[in-house]
């Protein structure tokens, strides 16, 4: 009974109309807030945990109905504690990012895919990262919206040994500010 009503629920929120602010000529505020843990198993040989938290506000402009593009200030902190050590890195960073939005505008719940590249605000041994994040944002009116969201970061440097995957969970809000 409980399955009929999750998907009896999750058609109407497709359905429902609510004429988001996601066109031509508004704006886009908000941020988000992602994380991962990860522990290795107690069989393996390095005993090691490690945790990464991003705060990322951001700020931007559809130039196209349902296509924004702007730019958000993220903040990394990430610790790992393993046999041989602990080690911390807090980073800044500006990216760039595209957004687009997979519905119609009207729908209540619209999945989205983003992109972003991520330029460090301290030169660190002159990193690239590439970022791709795909989720869903939940209308609560036409100018508020709530997101869920899996991020993937993929950072390499000129360092050969250097490098990293991340997979993130996101939340976050996002107001959609109708133009003036």
């Amino acid at each position: 009974m409980k399955i009929n009503t999750l998907f009896f629920l999750l058609a109407l929120a497709f359905s429902m109309p609510t004429n988001a602010q996601i066109t031509k000529n508004n704006w886009l505020v908000g941020g988000d807030v992602a994380f991962s843990y990860s522990k290795t198993k107690p069989e393996s040989t390095v005993d090691s945990q490690s945790f990464t938290i991003n705060l990322t506000p951001n700020v931007g402009y559809f130039f196209l109905d349902k296509l924004a593009l702007g730019t958000r200030a993220e903040y990394t902190l990430s610790r790992y504690k393993s046999d041989s050590g602990t080690s911390k890195f807090d980073r800044f960073l500006i990216s760039p990012f595209a957004r687009y939005y997979l519905l119609n505008i009207d729908k209540m719940v619209n999945p989205f895919l983003e992109s972003s590249y991520r330029f460090s605000l301290i030169n660190e041994n002159n990193s690239r990262e590439f970022s791709a994040k795909g989720g869903v944002a939940i209308f609560l009116n036409n100018s508020v919206a709530f997101e869920a969201s899996l991020i993937y970061f993929n950072s390499t440097s000129n360092n050969t040994y250097v490098g990293n995957h991340t997979l993130l969970l996101g939340f976050g809000i996002q107001v959609h500010l109708e133009k003036l």
